[in-house]
């Protein structure tokens, strides 16, 4: 892949089929990381998003670690999931980690 594009279809299509499939259990969705920005030029591309979660339901995580990694292989890239439940989210919201992600990220929910 030579530039961003398929990176940002696959960051599209994940957060469209995540709010579908289970959008009540979704408090934010956010593609980041160089992939996103377009600044990947390596060889294998990684679209990383951080899910916040209403409530920690293993079920629901599970589901969509299902839907990245189709979603995935469908747009030839690599989509890693954060998942947070919305307390640890709360209580964590200024880590460098989830700031870098809401500030370089795109925000889908």
């Amino acid at each position: 892949m030579s530039d961003g594009a398929s990176a940002g279809d696959a960051a599209d299509a994940f957060a469209e089929q995540a709010r579908t499939a289970h959008g009540e259990s979704i408090r934010h969705l956010v593609a980041f990381g160089a992939a996103v920005r377009g600044d990947d030029r390596g060889v294998h591309t990684e679209v990383e998003v951080l899910l916040v979660l209403e409530t920690d339901e293993p079920t629901v995580e599970q589901e969509l670690e299902r839907l990245a990694e189709t979603v995935g292989l469908e747009h030839g890239v690599v989509v890693t999931l954060h998942v947070l439940p919305a307390d640890r989210f709360e209580a964590n919201e200024e880590h460098p980690f989830v700031r870098t992600a809401f500030e370089e990220g795109r925000a889908y929910v």
